[in-house]
């Protein structure tokens, strides 16, 4: 299990610098990116559980807080909310292939961007808007990058998923 830590905090943090460097905006596709650190917590919870995806999500999104300018907390909760609903009803409600998990991404990420538009509409930083604006667009760019990261997940996972009994 020390192994599945050591690779999910790799994996976080290599998410994080490419998400973060300014060569990630050549990604940026009608004002939006994806999130791949989102994609990542998702994986997670998907394929070890709901703890391991909520924890993920948490220890993510402080790390995508602290490089964002957004408020403390702001990107961490919806992840980890995310982290433990996809970890609680992942595997039994979704079978594994690239239709499901298309799906999955683009229902989680549609989650994940209402909840964050509530909270930032706390904050007064919101608007309706970007509902259209942001959260559909970076939604059906995460559902369409997700397959072909999970593939590699699943490669770099071997062992572990095997451990499982996945």
């Amino acid at each position: 299990m020390i192994v599945t830590y050591i690779l999910t905090a790799a994996l976080v943090l290599a998410s994080l610098i490419v998400q973060g460097h300014s060569s990630f905006e050549i990604l940026r596709i009608a004002g939006c990116k994806p999130d791949i650190v989102f994609i990542v917590v998702v994986y997670m919870a998907y394929n070890f559980g709901s703890f391991y995806g909520e924890t993920t999500g948490f220890i993510a999104g402080l790390f995508h807080d602290a490089i964002s300018n957004s408020p403390l907390g702001l990107l961490a909760f919806p992840k980890m909310m995310l982290g433990y609903v996809v970890g609680f009803f992942g595997r039994s409600v979704f079978r594994q292939n690239i239709f499901t998990i298309t799906l999955l991404i683009f229902l989680s990420s549609l989650l994940k961007g209402i909840v964050t538009l509530f909270l930032s509409y706390l904050f007064h930083t919101a608007s309706v808007s970007s509902v259209i604006n942001v959260i559909f667009p970076e939604s059906f760019y995460n559902a369409l990058l997700a397959p072909p990261l999970f593939f590699l997940f699943d490669k770099l996972f071997e062992k572990e998923l095997a451990g499982e009994g996945y």
